[in-house]
This record gives C-alpha cells, sequence and structure tokens, in this order.
C-alpha cells in the first residue's frame, strides 16, 4: 500500500495530505515515521528555498527597471 501511496504523490508532484498519511500509516514504527516526515520536510523546504530564490530574481529585476526610469 505505501508503494502504491509513493508513486502516487511522485506522479501528482506536489504535497497531498491524504497520501502523506497514507504512507505515514504504513510505516512499522515511530522511527520510521520521524524519517520519513524529515525527509519530507527536506523537499519541501528545498522546494520553499527555490521558490525564495526566484522571488529574490523578481525582485532583482523589478529593482533593475524601477532604477533605469528614474535614471530618464
Amino acid at each position: 500500500m505505501a508503494r502504491t501511496c509513493l508513486a502516487e504523490r511522485q506522479e501528482q508532484d506536489r504535497f497531498d495530505p491524504d497520501v502523506c498519511q497514507c504512507e505515514l500509516a504504513a510505516l512499522p514504527d515511530d522511527d520510521a515515521r520521524i524519517c520519513f516526515l524529515r525527509r519530507h520536510r527536506r523537499r519541501l523546504m528545498d522546494d520553499l528555498h527555490a521558490a525564495q530564490e526566484k522571488l529574490a530574481c523578481i525582485d532583482y529585476m523589478i529593482y533593475e527597471l524601477e532604477q533605469k526610469r528614474l535614471d530618464r
């Protein structure tokens, strides 16, 4: 069952709480659940950092355009 949930989540390529709960419930013990949750948290943080980098780039582009407009 956990393999089906994992495959489903990978296909969706996004966080689905129901799928996560399914995987979590299928794990044998709390140590495995903690490992799963830490790994999942790490992936979410990686996604967050990537989004922050994109925002920083957009902010810089906005800044450059505003500076260019002021220099005219």
